[in-house]
């Protein structure tokens, strides 16, 4: 019997064999794969969103100058604002591209393969803190998202990818003890998109309380990694790179939560702070907070990871509407019930959004952007339900009492 199925039966007081695990496990992947099936049909016949535009300009410019030498490339209607990751992967996209296999395609069949990824790993993580039924709910609400469906499917972008390698990370740390693996998932996360700074703290406190070996382990995979990718970046742009990643603060308004708020009151101090310098407290705040709790024992790992993600989506002063992608796995290690509402809720609404981008059905060309008056009431609901799994965690974890010093209690 394995450790896995032991600590079940400690749990639940229910015999769960590896054959109910393996036909649940199957479940799950049989609703990704029926997902990404459709997904990938959505990417092969229909534009997409007008991201694509940008995306064609950034392929180009990453086979003519190099994955280093785009960050000195001026864009008249674009603006390259991707880690040195994404200068490798448009490499790949650019040669599919060159054996007829077009970057509209490529991009969205990358982050549809990723969430295949995501929702196993969802399955997984969710069936060590709670039921099997409940994970393979879990699994399957992730693989079958209409948020997933229509960002990964239609819309294009790499932050399905990210989230992917964050729950990896998380995974192979917490579920397997493969720090210097997990190292090198996160590094991989962070080299797609920047968002994956918040939830380093965490992942260093989890090695960290499995020795300091593991500490050295997590900490040399992800440095050696990020060396790897950022190094001829920093070396050979660094202007380029500070100016774009990492001083990104989004382009436009923000129609999203506090920023919107501030946009109904006539757009108070905060309005501005946040565009600006505020967001940076925001991501020490997203970080710190959920690393403390994990460390006080009133969160373990995973829902640590998770706070990280959705608190920061919850108070990013930035938005697009690729960033509802960023919760939708991570809300099930929070709160099965509330993950799901988010899940509908913002499905619903890219669906109302996005057809009256495409001037109705059937999709093809999202040609139009922002939110109208209706649609923006819409996103707050989306965002509120948000901020209650944030609150009711924050809450539960304040509640909890704490039940020893070592790795935390799981519910």
């Amino acid at each position: 019997m394995t450790t896995r199925i032991r600590a079940d039966l400690a749990r639940f007081g229910t015999r769960l064999g590896p054959d109910q695990i393996a036909r649940r496990r199957r479940l799950v992947l049989l609703v990704a794969l029926v997902a990404l099936a459709l997904k990938l049909v959505m990417a092969a016949t229909t534009f997409g969103t007008r991201d694509f535009w940008h995306w064609a300009d950034f392929v180009a410019a990453v086979h003519a100058h190099g994955p280093v030498g785009v960050y000195a490339v001026h864009f008249d209607r674009s603006f390259y604002n991707h880690p040195p990751g994404i200068g490798y992967l448009l490499e790949l996209v650019h040669f599919g591209a060159g054996h007829g296999v077009s970057i509209n395609f490529s991009i969205r069949a990358l982050a549809s393969l990723a969430d295949v990824g995501s929702a196993l790993l969802v399955f997984e993580l969710v069936r060590a803190r709670r039921t099997l039924d409940q994970a393979a709910f879990a699994g399957s609400a992730v693989a079958a998202s209409p948020i997933l469906f229509i960002i990964s499917g239609f819309h294009g972008n790499t932050d399905p990818i990210f989230v992917f390698f964050v729950l990896l990370g998380l995974y192979l740390l917490a579920e397997r003890e493969l720090a210097a693996l997990a190292g090198i998932s996160i590094a991989l996360a962070l080299s797609i998109k920047i968002v994956p700074v918040v939830v380093l703290a965490v992942l260093a406190l989890a090695a960290w309380r499995r020795g300091p070996a593991a500490l050295a382990r997590f900490a040399v995979g992800g440095a050696v990694t990020m060396a790897v990718i950022w190094l001829p970046a920093v070396i050979g742009q660094p202007a380029g790179l500070k100016r774009n990643v990492l001083e990104y603060a989004g382009s436009g308004p923000s129609q999203w939560g506090l920023s919107q708020l501030g946009h109904w009151f006539g757009d108070p101090f905060w309005s501005s702070y946040l565009a600006g310098s505020g967001r940076f407290p925001i991501v020490l705040l997203c970080m710190l907070a959920p690393a403390g709790l994990y460390w006080a024992n009133r969160l373990d790992e995973a829902q640590a990871v998770a706070l990280a993600l959705l608190g920061f989506l919850f108070l990013t002063p930035a938005f697009g509407a690729q960033y509802t992608a960023w919760a939708v796995a991570a809300a099930y290690l929070l709160s099965i019930r509330w993950a799901t509402v988010y899940n509908l809720g913002g499905g619903l609404l890219l669906f109302w959004v996005y057809t009256r981008w495409n001037g109705g059905l059937p999709w093809d060309f999202a040609h139009t952007w922002g939110l109208a008056k209706p649609e923006v009431v819409g996103a707050f609901l989306v965002w509120a339900s948000l901020g209650v799994i944030v609150g009711r965690t924050l809450i539960g974890a304040v509640r909890r009492p704490v039940r020893g010093a070592e790795l935390p209690s799981r519910p």
